[in-house]
């Protein structure tokens, strides 16, 4: 299943996209609020595969965000299960010469939407860091709301934001 928006084009992520991944998480400020120092050139690897795994045992995950026009990898955008919650997360992230110009909305728009009609689920949340003023500006133009404060499995605090599917 491929996505696409009048500049994106959405394709599911997959262990080929690792060295656009490392590409994307060498920048420490693209990469703090997303694992930040567990992100290196050995960890990434396995992040590629838990990502494309995810789209084999769900039917949906992470996508590549690419520029339509170019063919260029921005960065990733999708869905993303955490059992310890039982929620699907909507998360987004984004090479630093592709903020700022309304690319994570656009590619975010169209999961919500592909949710909203395939997911069976009554919400998706976004997990931000508290810190990361830029995603929670993103999480509240697309419609979430502040739901809760939490911590993540790997220790990080972080407050929890909710978007009825409905």
């Amino acid at each position: 299943m491929m996505l696409e928006t009048p500049r994106l084009l959405l394709p599911p992520l997959t262990r080929e996209h690792t060295a656009d991944l490392v590409t994307l998480y060498s920048d420490p400020d693209v990469a703090r609020y997303v694992g930040g120092a567990r992100l290196t050139p050995a960890t990434i690897p396995r992040q590629a595969e838990v990502l494309a795994d995810e789209w084999d045992e769900r039917g949906c995950g992470q996508s590549a965000v690419v520029e339509r026009s170019t063919g260029a990898f921005l960065g990733r955008v999708g869905l993303h299960y955490w059992p310890a919650w039982d929620e699907v997360e909507l998360g987004y992230v984004l090479a630093a010469h592709a903020q700022g110009r309304g690319l994570a909305a656009e590619a975010s728009g169209a999961w919500i939407d592909w949710a909203r009609t395939h997911l069976g689920r009554k919400s998706l949340v976004a997990v931000i860091q508290p810190a990361n003023a830029a995603s929670v500006g993103l999480a509240l133009k697309l419609g979430f709301a502040l739901d809760r404060a939490d911590v993540t499995e790997s220790g990080d605090a972080v407050e929890v934001y909710r978007l009825p599917l409905g």
